[in-house]
């Protein structure tokens, strides 16, 4: 039992080091995370890793943002790789393991965003394969 507790305790820790190194990030009371990065103008940059469900983001002034994903891979991950997300910052989206979103904007800013933990997938999750 104290061994499966270190382990999920330390797996949080993990997490959240995972989103702290996209900007600052907070956990509050019942499982919310929230957090912020500054972007410069014109660069790609690690908003949120995964997995995690990302509520809403906002950015100061009136700039709107793009948003990406990326597979992250060994630790690491390139935003200016990402596939765009089609995402305005108000509805929830779903970030896997190994995932993170980037974003950018035309003009220096900061970006904030709240989100919910979220359990990685399992073994459990059934994956279907077409052949055609």
């Amino acid at each position: 039992m104290k061994n499966s507790l270190v382990m999920v305790v330390g797996g949080v820790g993990l997490a959240l080091a995972g989103c702290a190194g996209a900007g600052a990030s907070v956990r509050t009371g019942s499982e919310e995370l929230r957090g912020s990065a500054v972007v410069r103008g014109g660069e790609a940059r690690p908003l949120v890793a995964g997995p995690i469900r990302l509520l809403h983001a906002n950015t100061e002034g009136r700039l709107m943002p793009k948003y990406s994903r990326v597979w992250v891979r060994g630790g690491a991950a390139d935003c200016r790789q990402g596939t765009p997300l089609e995402w305005n910052g108000s509805s929830a989206v779903q970030v896997e393991k190994d995932e993170m979103v980037c974003v950018e904007t035309a003009r220096s800013a900061r970006v904030s965003w709240h989100g919910q933990a979220a359990p990685a997938a399992g073994s459990s999750v059934v994956h279907q394969v077409s052949l055609r």
